[in-house]
């Protein structure tokens, strides 16, 4: 890759928050699924946690040096850099680690547009039509998604997976539903002002992957990541995949993509054209990802050493670049982020022990020798969305 011809000119870095607990309107449906007891945090729930931070913190070193290599510099006196979070204490709390963490006492503003806990439209992936016609519109994507998934990928050893785990057979949720985990019916929650769900066993179990995950990741004792009941890195493979399937299809899937990107598109259009700062850090969520990729059509991925499509604190970096002798500009895209591995050992990331990255690809885009995508083609995308 002839590298030394492009000067990144400008970047936009889409982050998920850090590792946060588990979300509150989650808990409810996590007694009712299991007898057993679930272990308790000593954080709010849905808030970045102390080790959330401290590894945002050493990504947002890495990122300085990362940028650094790049030959963008951040001058102490006026820093060229601009951020912004959606309004909960978790991207918020993530967006200023990263600050401190890259750029420490440096006067960088975090912005958000609401007190904390308050969703920012840009950030919000709820319904705003909830018309029939969007509604049936949104039911044949998922149907379409999940029938060409299912022709490669059988979730059936995951819902058994999962409801061994949590005992299901012997839980408040088996005494309503009385049928297999796997069983329990499909139904499409769609209404203004709310976040998408696909009730059945995919939202039941992606709320306990979540949960099981969040413990890994916070490096809990092996006895209490899912009761001791998750040993091998293959089981993390298996009941992983339904948590990525309900994020493909409750957020990735086009109709709705494109609906809830909208705001956030314009941002991101704005900050490419006529906004000043060569980096630019915006702090979503899993669904924000999800649904700006797959309304930009980039292509299917699979993250190597990561069993998430959209691991936590991972962010996606939108790179502009001039060509140095015809002065044309590029395009790229990488998923940055923090393996399994790093993220369970929590060690320091740097330029010497980097985290992972990974080039993301158009669909349906010439993409050059060098690995760039010409940036009129990009620029496109963002003005038909």
């Amino acid at each position: 890759m002839n590298n030394n011809q492009y000067q990144l000119d400008k970047v936009i870095i889409l982050s998920r928050h850090g590792i946060r607990t588990p979300l509150e309107n989650t808990i409810a449906l996590l007694e009712q699924s299991s007898p057993l007891k679930w272990p308790s945090w000593d954080h709010a729930y849905g808030y970045l946690t102390t080790r959330g931070g401290v590894l945002e913190a050493f990504f947002g070193h890495y990122l300085s040096q990362w940028l650094e290599q790049k030959n963008i510099n951040i001058e102490p006196q006026n820093p060229d850099i601009y951020v912004y979070a959606n309004s909960l204490q978790r991207t918020v709390a993530t967006a200023q680690f990263l600050v401190n963490g890259a750029f420490a006492g440096y006067d960088i503003p975090i912005h958000h547009k609401y007190t904390i806990e308050k969703m920012d439209p840009i950030f919000d992936p709820s319904v705003q039509d909830d018309s029939t016609e969007l509604k049936q519109a949104v039911l044949r994507d998922i149907e379409e998604a999940d029938k060409t998934v299912s022709i490669f990928k059988n979730l059936a050893p995951a819902y058994q997976m999962v409801s061994d785990i949590l005992d299901y057979p012997h839980s408040q949720l088996y005494a309503r539903y009385r049928c297999d985990f796997a069983d329990i019916p499909y139904e499409l929650y769609f209404k203004k002002n709310e976040e998408p769900e696909l009730h059945g066993p995919l939202a039941i179990g992606i709320c306990a992957v979540d949960a099981f995950l969040l413990q890994y990741y916070s490096a809990f004792p092996k006895d209490q990541i899912a009761w001791g009941k998750i040993t091998r890195l293959e089981q993390w493979q298996q009941i992983l995949q339904i948590r990525n399937h309900y994020i493909d299809l409750v957020f990735h899937c086009k109709t709705i993509a494109q609906h809830i990107s909208k705001l956030l598109i314009n941002k991101i259009d704005d900050l490419l054209h006529h906004q000043s700062h060569k980096v630019n850090l915006l702090v979503g969520h899993d669904s924000t990802i999800a649904a700006l990729l797959g309304a930009l059509d980039f292509a299917p991925y699979q993250l190597p050493n990561q069993c998430e499509n959209t691991p936590i604190g991972g962010m996606v970096i939108f790179q502009r670049y001039s060509h140095i002798s015809s002065g044309d500009y590029f395009f790229r895209a990488e998923y940055v982020y923090q393996s399994f591995e790093q993220l369970y050992t929590g060690q320091p990331i740097d330029i010497h022990n980097p985290p992972q990255h990974y080039q993301l690809k158009l669909e349906n885009a010439y993409i050059n020798s060098d690995g760039y995508y010409n940036w009129a083609d990009f620029a496109k995308r963002l003005k038909d969305n």
